[in-house]
């Protein structure tokens, strides 16, 4: 488990992590001012700004826009695997780029708003997934690792900016979700999660969510940057994962747990981190 945090000349703050807490963890920190790319590969966790909670659970980026003074906090459940990158442009640096608050606020697919302070919520993208990756297990050391992770940084920044920024243009064309969509869209998502195990199809799922199947299956993608399938798949597999590195399982028990044949398993879980899963119990 570990944690770390840099800053480069260009005004990029950068920090990431891969943590497990065996008890509840509650962190207060004022929230950084400017423009805050999150990519959460792993995440349980309960955030909040200036004493209003939000549920930011499981994998997705979030970009957090603040322009004042606001107290952040993060509620971690137990037993739950944290891993995440945060890449931080202050606004001047932001306008530098050509990426200003402004722009970025317009663009739609708000979560939370509190006045000087706006966080908005895109889909995991297997790029997305797959720099943050990198960044999180940079092979460098000494001037290398630096020149590595900023560049790593400004491409992780670039793929998550571009969901966002020609919407922005956009507004009014008919592409973007209304935000009773997106509510049904994030209540389809937790029934589906819910129901993880013995999985709904798609009609039944949509008629829970009170959306058309058609505007369910192309509106879980825009939004999450993936499939419900997709979303069911990764959701057992980090299971697993915390199950494994909690202890006190075999391969064989979690899979059947997490509702994996134990012929897919081990495929499935490599795939999606890299590493076999008898790997954790070593």
């Amino acid at each position: 488990m570990f944690q770390w945090n840099s800053r480069f000349d260009n005004q990029l703050c950068l920090a990431a992590g891969c943590r497990m807490t065996q008890e509840p963890v509650e962190v207060r920190a004022p929230v950084f001012q400017g423009l805050q790319i999150i990519v959460a590969l792993n995440s349980k966790v309960q955030a909040g700004v200036n004493g209003r909670l939000m549920e930011a659970s499981d994998a997705g980026v979030y970009l957090v826009l603040a322009t004042g003074l606001h107290e952040g906090l993060d509620r971690y459940e137990s037993h739950s695997l944290q891993r995440y990158v945060r890449i931080g442009f202050d606004a001047e640096a932001a306008e530098r780029q050509g990426f200003g608050l402004d722009l970025i606020a317009r663009s739609g697919h708000h979560c939370f708003n509190d006045n000087d302070l706006l966080v908005l919520r895109q889909g995991l993208s297997a790029t997305a997934r797959a720099l943050a990756t990198q960044i999180l297990v940079c092979p460098y050391q000494g001037p290398m690792r630096d020149l590595f992770l900023n560049a790593k940084s400004l491409e992780l920044s670039a793929a998550v900016l571009q969901q966002c920024l020609p919407a922005a243009g956009a507004q009014g064309a008919g592409a973007e979700l209304s935000r009773a969509d997106v509510e049904r869209l994030w209540h389809a998502r937790e029934v589906a999660t819910a129901h993880a195990r013995s999985p709904l199809s798609l009609a039944e799922l949509a008629r829970e969510a009170g959306i058309n199947e058609r505007k369910l299956t192309a509106g879980f993608r825009q939004l999450f940057g993936m499939s419900v399938f997709e979303h069911l798949q990764q959701h057992r597999l980090e299971q697993a994962y915390g199950l494994l590195t909690s202890g006190g399982s075999s391969v064989t028990q979690v899979a059947l747990e997490v509702g994996y044949s134990i012929a897919h398993f081990s495929t499935a879980f490599r795939k999606r981190f890299g590493i076999a899963p008898s790997e954790l119990l070593r």
